[in-house]
């Protein structure tokens, strides 16, 4: 996987998505669209046929629930 951007830039973006958690009062956000999978951590959903979803939480790291034969994109 070559990443857009450097490692940096995407923990600036999960700390983003967790302060706007926290102002939502959420314990978890799902993200089960493509693109926002891929503009918060770089990973390339290129199965978008099939489902697949990222869970966030607080104090743990992104969590990609999708096939196993996708897991390398």
């Amino acid at each position: 996987m070559n990443p857009a951007f450097e490692l940096p830039e995407y923990q600036h973006r999960l700390r983003k998505v967790r302060s706007a958690m926290s102002d939502k009062d959420l314990d978890a956000l799902i993200i089960g669209d493509p693109a926002n999978m891929n503009w918060l951590t770089g990973f390339d959903a290129w199965s978008f046929y099939v489902p697949q979803v990222m869970l966030i939480l607080h104090d743990h790291p992104p969590v990609w629930l999708g096939r196993q034969m996708d897991a390398g994109s």
